[in-house]
């Protein structure tokens, strides 16, 4: 008789609405600074158990995150992890967002670059002949 391996698995929403496994990276890619991106990631449920003790914590001053997991999540639902990063200052960003399961727990490791957008000095006007 063979046993079977209870998962769970991330996912990213694409933004087409196509889910994907998640990697163990979520790159924000490169944005001018004070500007803000958001990504969402599912954690499901594929157990045929209920999931308990459901926590998260972010580090990395660029990166935050808002959930609507529950402290359990039953088997076949799933609940979002919204991560926005914000550029408060110029330079590459990292971050880590561990998420905490009875079965298993999870990091992923969030990156970024925030770049100042070079703005031209003001000219004053050609003299016209």
């Amino acid at each position: 008789m063979k046993c079977l391996k209870t998962l769970v698995f991330l996912t990213l929403l694409a933004p087409l609405g196509a889910a994907a496994q998640v990697e163990s990276r979520m790159d924000f890619g490169m944005l001018p600074v004070s500007a803000t991106r958001t990504r969402d990631m599912l954690l499901t449920n594929y157990n045929s158990t209920v999931l308990r003790g459901i926590s998260h914590t972010i580090s990395g001053d660029s990166f935050s995150v808002q959930s609507d997991c529950p402290e359990q999540l039953r088997s076949g639902l799933s609940c979002r992890y919204r991560i926005t990063f914000s550029c408060y200052r110029e330079g590459y960003q990292s971050g880590t967002l561990a998420i905490f399961t009875s079965d298993k727990d999870y990091e992923v490791h969030l990156s970024g670059v925030c770049n100042r957008i070079n703005t031209p000095e003001p000219r004053p006007p050609a003299p016209r002949p």
